[in-house]
């Protein structure tokens, strides 16, 4: 007799956890946190509010708290070095003392890790591919965390929406996936199967050699980066009107502090939508990557 057949009858095997349970959560901690100001606002009216329609240089644009060197450190940089370091330290501190049975920092690490290696990596190149699943991890990590910002209480910026990150972070990957296509196939064949796939009649060759010379070396990093700089900026200028909007109903008296709901309400509705897509940017962007880097390394593909 098996030891499931000698369980009680009467026992209930507990439900399995939802996936989407502490994404769930976050949210809903980010939504009372907000919330929580504006209420707050609401009812002690800290200082007059008049209302003052937001430019784009007042949502993008932040003044040098300090030179380094003579460079401008803003906002957003520090931010960008704060969420580095602290990705660094968590990975060595998760792996410092790694344990056959995994517990903590080295349990989320792992599981992390094994969702971009299972799910981007091993899927867009292979098992070639394995090499390079540290950088594709910390690209994926980086940029989702830095998007994550955007509605992260007290920061509520997405450095990514700051175009010199996404184009730094294209360039990058447009120099890894040519490199690893030169490395692997020569730099004349590399071009060469970029230019003539196999199985091509001849009539439109040149044609396609010429589209696919423009579309690998120019258009990749230009649709890499503009796509998440596009999609950041949107969310960034949306959720700004939204919650200027709230405040525009708090200041108008007791009518308008109750009516602040509505715009506030819709906030917190696509605060939930900016979420995904922070999550789905990182993801993109991490997965056209690895195909890039994997077109490169199977050219037959």
């Amino acid at each position: 007799m098996t030891t499931a057949s000698m369980a009680p009858a009467g026992t209930a095997t507990a439900p399995p956890e939802k996936k989407g349970g502490k994404l769930l959560w976050v949210g809903a901690v980010l939504a009372v946190s907000v919330g929580l100001v504006y209420l707050v606002d609401a009812v002690v009216n800290f200082g007059p509010k008049t209302f003052h329609a937001p430019t784009v240089d007042e949502l993008f644009e932040f003044k040098p708290i300090f030179t380094v060197a003579g460079l401008e450190v803003t906002f957003p940089t520090i931010v960008m070095f704060a969420i580095t370091f602290l990705l660094i330290y968590f990975f060595v501190r998760a792996f410092s003392k790694p344990k056959l049975v995994p517990d903590g920092t080295q349990n989320v690490a792992e599981a992390g890790i094994e969702f971009i290696r299972e799910q981007i990596v091993f899927a867009a190149i292979g098992p070639e591919g394995a090499g390079f699943v540290p950088f594709l991890t910390a690209l994926f990590f980086w940029v989702f965390l830095n998007n994550f910002m955007s509605i992260f209480p007290f920061v509520q910026f997405p450095v990514t929406s700051r175009m010199a990150y996404p184009v730094t972070l294209a360039l990058t990957s447009w120099v890894l996936f040519n490199w690893v296509g030169i490395r692997k196939q020569g730099f004349v064949n590399y071009f060469r199967s970029m230019m003539f796939p196999p199985g091509v009649p001849p009539v439109v060759k040149q044609l396609l050699a010429f589209i696919e010379l423009i579309s690998t070396v120019f258009v990749r990093p230009l649709t890499l980066s503009v796509r998440l700089f596009a999609n950041m900026v949107a969310g960034h200028m949306i959720l700004g009107v939204l919650f200027v909007a709230s405040s525009v109903f708090i200041a108008g008296g007791f009518l308008g502090r109750i009516g602040f709901v509505a715009p506030f309400g819709l906030s917190i509705i696509l605060m939930g939508l900016e979420l995904f897509v922070i999550a789905m940017q990182a993801f993109i962007f991490t997965i056209l990557t690895a195909v890039y880097i994997g077109g490169a390394l199977h050219p037959e593909h």
